[in-house]
């Protein structure tokens, strides 16, 4: 096989780390080289713009940190030199038996000085930070909350590795960069200080080479999988077994478990899951990527020894070298420069995550949407008796398909101003990707959809959402009160009580809503972050019923919830803007009786709108439907009114038969 010239550059190597199967891309030494050289400079922008935004969050504070941390790095370097004095003048003192004393006290209280003033930055520095860190992260979650709003749902498919990106590590991350500066700082001053020492007892550069050494070994040879562009893949059977079954563990599954009297089997089949896996490794390829041989670790081992056989040697040759408080000295220099030297190769990786991290959250805001807004203002006349709606030989496949079949294929229609129009069809047909088009959460990938005779895409989508109201099987409520999920369809009256209720009277959901403890203020599914240690609430202590007054979730059935969705319908109806009503199965779980009442009342708020239904059901609506559109397979098969495709005899017509032989045979039974 001939190789373009990417490929030349890099080959792919294949790594099996116990469940995970990793593909490397293996790069050349130059190519490495030019990689390393093109990732940093496109680091640097991102470290500009990273620290230029904490640093104004809190210029002052921020700069005193920094400066807290510079004193801690040198405070080992000045320590190390007191310490090193106080020996000298006590091992002085006892070789001529006149131990200067004036001079150890002065000594002493300058390391004592030093150690106290550190801990005084220390305490402040600790004081400090949380003030600074909460500051960073309300801004970066503000960041990250606002750029995950704004994303359109093509967006939200593409980039799902990012969905799970928070703000916590923002702070950890920039406090790593200036770790790594005080590092560097201090680094270099224990060089300065250990080659002094060794000077001034003739022992020159030497001695500072052993003592690097190890580091400079770890150094070169150590390998980080995060470093490479990899791509990695659980493939171990047992493994992904074991994970698929561990789900049903969760509260979603707990009814279906229970009611299907499954759980021992779930139980038994995790269990020989878990024996199929064994002792074979299951943690991140990350930790388990470059293991080192035994030859390695020894010989980095000795590589740490080498000043202390460099001072066997020396006490050997040539003993008058030598004084214990210089050994001793660099001894401890060189225990602090390898434990500093490993901290900055630990800071440098944490800088690089760090750095590309922020370009991941900086990135969330640069994502272009695949919706392009328009410019035309919507509605051209306020006075239209809907909205007039036109699909010319449209076709459409979802973001990221793997089916070859099109969802919508050229698919063409009109809906006339103020106009009630049924879709019907089986489940897959293509009902629901017509109603996504209309609301313009997509875009069509083939063909023209046509709002009042202009291009929908020209509109201004704001616009557009605003005169366009949803009720589908899709909607949710919301992590807020009730009263307010049902006032969020007009956020403008959401706090008007009055209009809330009449909205939830239209939406049937006034019922059921009073007879609950705390009425239109209750909240289903109330974030909160609460729990309990060694508590036993059978006890009945006086904390064990403090503990059971904590808040517990609420629940309502299914029907209930589509209630309070289709009165969010109805208050948004109160914006007085709406000229297109979508519902979407928005009653798959009302009884009949609640169904036709739902309908009626949207059918009483036609004037004005545009009306458009998907159903299974055919009873409530398709008789006062001004058209019906009968989809198969993506394709518009019929169109007309009941009656007319009754007459046809077709799609419509088998569907319709269907429900309507369900009614004869009850009536004959």
């Amino acid at each position: 096989m001939k190789l373009d010239s990417q490929q030349k550059g890099s080959l792919i190597e294949e790594v099996q780390l116990g469940v995970w199967r990793i593909l490397i891309q293996k790069e050349t030494s130059s190519a490495g080289v030019a990689a390393r050289w093109s990732k940093f400079k496109t680091m640097v922008p991102t470290v500009q713009r990273h620290v230029a935004e904490v640093v104004a969050l809190a210029p002052v504070l921020i700069s005193l940190i920094f400066l807290s941390k510079l004193w801690t790095g040198l405070e080992d370097v000045l320590l190390l030199h007191l310490s090193g004095r106080i020996l000298t003048i006590i091992e002085v003192g006892i070789k001529e038996g006149r131990p200067d004393v004036m001079a150890i006290v002065n000594a002493v209280v300058a390391r004592m000085l030093v150690v106290s003033a550190s801990a005084t930055v220390e305490w402040w520095r600790n004081q400090t930070i949380p003030i600074v860190s909460r500051r960073v992260l309300h801004h970066y979650e503000d960041f990250i909350f606002s750029a995950n709003l704004e994303k359109d749902l093509t967006s939200v498919h593409a980039n799902n590795e990012d969905i799970s990106l928070n703000a916590k590590p923002v702070w950890d991350n920039f406090t790593s960069l200036m770790d790594i500066t005080t590092t560097i700082i201090q680094v270099v001053t224990l060089l300065a200080y250990i080659f002094h020492v060794a000077v001034s007892s003739r022992h020159g550069p030497v001695f500072v080479l052993l003592c690097l050494g190890r580091p400079l070994m770890t150094l070169r040879f150590r390998q980080y999988l995060w470093e490479k562009v990899y791509v990695a893949e659980a493939v171990d059977p047992g493994y992904l077994r074991l994970r698929a079954l561990r789900q049903l563990s969760e509260d979603k599954y707990r009814q279906d478990i229970i009611s299907g009297n499954i759980g021992d089997y779930v139980l038994q089949e995790f269990t020989r899951a878990r024996e199929q896996l064994g002792d074979t490794e299951t943690r991140h390829p990350q930790q388990l990527y470059g293991r080192k041989s035994l030859s390695y670790e020894v010989t980095v081992m000795l590589l740490g020894n080498l000043t202390m056989l460099y001072y066997a040697a020396i006490s050997v040759l040539n003993p008058s070298q030598f004084t214990l408080t210089s050994i001793a000295t660099l001894q401890h220099s060189e225990s602090i420069l390898q434990k500093t030297f490993y901290d900055g190769m630990r800071q440098i990786d944490d800088v690089r995550l760090g750095i590309d991290f922020a370009r991941r959250i900086y990135a969330l805001g640069d994502i272009a949407n695949s919706l392009k807004d328009g410019s035309l203002e919507y509605p051209r006349d306020a006075e239209t008796a809907g909205m007039a709606i036109e699909l010319k030989n449209v076709s459409f496949s979802y973001p990221g398909s793997k089916s070859n079949v099109k969802a919508l294929n050229d698919v063409t229609f009109s809906i006339k101003a103020g106009q009630l129009v049924v879709l019907v069809g089986e489940n897959g047909s293509g009902k629901s990707t017509i109603v996504k088009l209309l609301a313009r959460l997509y875009d069509a990938t083939e063909g023209q959809i046509l709002v009042d005779g202009n291009n929908i895409q020209d509109y201004k989508m704001a616009d557009l959402r605003k005169a366009t109201a949803s009720l589908t099987q899709d909607h949710h409520l919301y992590p807020l009160s009730l009263s307010e999920n049902i006032g969020l369809g007009n956020p403008a009256r959401a706090s008007d009580h009055d209009l809330v209720r009449e909205a939830a009277k239209k939406g049937g959901a006034e019922g059921f809503l009073s007879k609950l403890k705390e009425g239109f203020s209750t909240i289903l599914e109330q974030y909160t972050e609460q729990y309990t240690v060694n508590i036993n609430t059978s006890d009945k202590t006086p904390l064990a019923k403090e503990a059971e007054k904590l808040k517990k979730t609420a629940d309502i059935s299914g029907g209930e919830r589509q209630r309070i969705v289709a009165s969010r319908t109805f208050m948004r109806f109160t914006s007085g803007a709406v000229k297109l009503m979508i519902a979407d199965e928005g009653s798959s779980a009302l009884d009949p009786e609640g169904e036709w009442e739902l309908f009626k009342n949207l059918r009483e708020e036609r004037a004005g709108k545009s009306m458009v239904f998907v159903t299974h059901r055919f009873g409530h609506l398709t008789k006062y439907a001004d058209m019906i559109l009968c989809m198969k397979d993506g394709n518009l098969v019929e169109s007309g009114t009941h009656e007319e495709l009754i007459k046809m005899g077709g799609e419509y017509f088998k569907l319709y038969d269907v429900q309507a032989k369900a009614f004869d045979s009850e009536k004959a039974a």
